[in-house]
């Protein structure tokens, strides 16, 4: 084995080592290194690694979504409790013997009464079944006050149907009885819709009046909910979602907070938001009059800022630590994981990392580095926002001509959907003029150790894509004919080399190659069809840049 000295340079080693003597060490092991991800060393043709999935690749669900899906309605009581309060239509059976007797099962009325011989009414509306019997007992002891004994027993509760309607997944009519909570009732209909519907506008209508309102965050916060019976033919209302702000980065897992039109603030966001102590950093991006928009707050800051409807804020825990934590990828042995000063610099780090240069391409030696693979991420998207814009604004002088951009809007649509599906890998290249730079190491960096390859692959719009074994002095005109030539759809004019350290080439058919290359034939987009070809091409040649992927058009 010899140490990463062959990335470097003989001399550079020598004066990297004694200057890694003289300073404290900058490496430590990680406190809990995870599993190696690459046991198996990766090809040139396997360049999408399998990962674990993490918080920030989870969709943002709706803050209090996990509400409705346990299995609330298989948990439900038969309403036979002790605090099962009575109300019209529940079954009574009084059982009395001595100085009076009567053995017989009663209906509470409308008025919420029962009604014994030789007692008169008894109003039971509203009591609770434990006081039940005493309740019955002092009603008889009135008219019969001594020899009396007591016993009674409730039948069944009374169900009732109540209409869930409004930002639900079903709305209808739902059976339940008048103990039974809202979310009872809610969880019935499916829940609230995830897209539309609020958590934080829910009316409860009786005769189409409103009868409460209540706030769903609440009880999600602090255990409330309204205190009331629901009737037969009550109505439950979900209102449309108000102002949402989107919670990424140090949480359990990215999440969709309402906040309500008087209450826009990050002091309201953080009294409902969990969010980790050590956070001190946030970013927050939006759109402010028109334009996009992102600033760095402090914990203190983002209280007293005005969030409005589609911000997204990124918690991160404090930027003064003085670890980061880095990996390794590719031919390394050993130790994936590493926590380094803040402050370490590429060189310094791999000068500790021993590799086998017979088998290890130290020449490629690139990063990926998740500040850059979110960059790129936001570039795309907006690419695809402005492509999107210019399909669905595009004019017709004929019914002719719209015809075909209407199905040009249909291709155009399928491509985008595709292309947001797209990951980039948030490449660096670390070397200039064929040299590597000692630059600053950021949290998260993934240092990336190609392996030695004679592999040159050709993808994107040929005839067979292959992975070819590499011929010195072999340009990318040849190797397209090897992969039996350009397709119908190529452009021929160019191709992108993308070599082993991240490098882009772009050049024409004659370019050279050499091993672990990866060629890219690009697809032409023909302006006579597409009204919007320029924008088309920048995002094929952004994605292509991005993650290495060829898109097409189908």
């Amino acid at each position: 084995m010899a140490l990463v000295g062959g990335l470097i340079g003989d001399r550079s080693t020598a004066l990297l080592t004694s200057r890694a003597e003289a300073q404290a060490p900058i490496l430590t092991p990680a406190p809990e290194p995870e599993p190696e991800p690459f046991r198996n060393a990766p090809s040139s043709q396997q360049r999408e690694p399998s990962r674990e999935t993490r918080p920030e690749d989870l969709e943002p669900a709706p803050f209090g979504a996990s509400l409705f899906e346990g299995g609330i309605t298989s948990l439900r009581d038969d309403g036979l409790n002790p605090e099962y309060r009575i109300v019209p239509g529940d079954k009574v059976a009084v059982n009395a013997w001595g100085a009076y007797q009567v053995n017989d099962v009663f209906i509470v009325d409308t008025q919420g009464n029962i009604f014994l011989p030789e007692i008169g009414p008894i109003a039971l509306y509203g009591v609770r079944n434990a006081d039940l019997s005493k309740r019955v007992e002092d009603a008889i002891g009135r008219v019969y006050r001594r020899n009396v004994e007591v016993y009674t027993n409730l039948l069944n509760a009374s169900p009732v149907a109540v209409y869930v309607t409004g930002r639900v997944v079903r709305p209808g009519r739902y059976a339940g009885l008048p103990t039974d909570s809202p979310i009872f009732f809610l969880h019935q209909a499916g829940g609230i819709d995830p897209l539309t519907g609020s958590y934080r506008e829910i009316t409860i209508l009786r005769r189409g009046e409103p009868l409460a309102n209540f706030d769903l965050y609440d009880f999600l916060v602090e255990g409330k909910l309204p205190d009331l019976l629901l009737k037969d033919g009550d109505t439950i209302l979900v209102g449309r979602r108000g102002p949402t702000v989107e919670v990424h980065g140090d949480v359990a897992r990215p999440t969709l907070i309402e906040l309500r039109d008087e209450e826009r603030t990050g002091q309201a966001l953080l009294n409902i938001a969990k969010i980790s102590a050590r956070s001190t950093d946030i970013t927050l991006r939006g759109v402010r009059e028109g334009r996009g928009f992102v600033d760095t707050l402090s914990v203190d800051e983002l209280r007293r800022r005005e969030l409005r409807d589609g911000d997204i804020l990124s918690f991160r825990e404090e930027q003064h630590a003085e670890f980061i934590l880095v990996h390794l990828e590719g031919e390394v042995p050993g130790s994936r994981s590493f926590s380094v000063r803040k402050g370490a610099r590429l060189i310094d780090f791999l000068n500790h990392v021993p590799v086998d240069p017979e088998i290890a391409n130290t020449g490629g030696v690139h990063l990926k580095r998740p500040r850059v693979k979110e960059q790129q991420k936001q570039s795309l998207e907006q690419s695809l926002e402005r492509l999107e814009r210019s399909t669905m604004l595009a004019l017709s002088s004929s019914t002719g001509e719209s015809q075909i951009r209407v199905r040009e809007a249909e291709l155009m649509r399928a491509f985008i959907d595709s292309a947001r599906k797209i990951e980039p890998e948030g490449r660096v290249v670390v070397r200039d003029s064929g040299a590597l730079l000692n630059i600053l190491l950021e949290d998260g960096d993934v240092i990336v150790v190609p392996p030695r390859t004679n592999v040159v692959q050709v993808t994107g719009e040929v005839q067979v894509p292959s992975a070819l074994m590499y011929s010195p002095g072999v340009t990318a005109r040849e190797m397209i004919a090897r992969a039996g030539g350009f397709t119908r759809r190529a452009a021929t004019n160019g191709v992108l080399v993308v070599r082993p350290s991240a490098e882009i080439v772009v050049g024409n058919l004659d370019v050279a190659v050499y091993p672990g290359d990866e060629i890219l034939v690009m697809p032409k987009v023909d302006r006579k069809i597409f009204q919007n070809a320029m924008d088309i091409s920048q995002v094929l040649y952004h994605i292509a840049v991005a993650a290495s992927v060829v898109l097409r058009i189908r």
